[in-house]
């Protein structure tokens, strides 16, 4: 059950199926952190929907998923062309975005080198 700060504001379909919802809560901890994203809600949710790469972590970490994909736009603020968006699937009907950040390709290859590609 969400609180009553926890106003679902989106909802996407992950690429297994998963209904994964964006919550105001969530929404605000992303551009509070990183407020150059604020006008990048439909990227974001695209990322979750139709990513370049998933990564899911080492079985020490706790489940989530990775997704990536590249938009060139994120270049024109400054940004590194990749978007990382971080979600947990409670179900396979059913999921949440936890945060997103910006990565450059350099850095996805350091970072998720032992990690399992689920996608390509």
């Amino acid at each position: 059950m969400l609180s009553g700060g926890d106003r679902i504001i989106a909802f996407v379909r992950s690429r297994s199926g998963a209904r994964v919802r964006l919550t105001e809560k969530q929404w605000e901890h992303i551009v509070t952190a990183r407020p150059e994203l604020g006008g990048f809600r439909r990227e974001i949710l695209e990322v979750v929907a139709r990513p370049d790469e998933i990564y899911e972590p080492p079985p020490r970490v706790k489940p989530q998923l990775h997704a990536v994909k590249s938009f060139e736009r994120l270049a024109d603020v400054g940004l590194s062309q990749n978007l990382v968006v971080v979600y947990r699937e409670l179900t396979p009907q059913e999921g949440f975005i936890i945060t997103v950040f910006p990565i450059s390709d350099r850095r996805i290859r350091r970072m998720y080198r032992l990690w399992r590609r689920l996608l390509v």
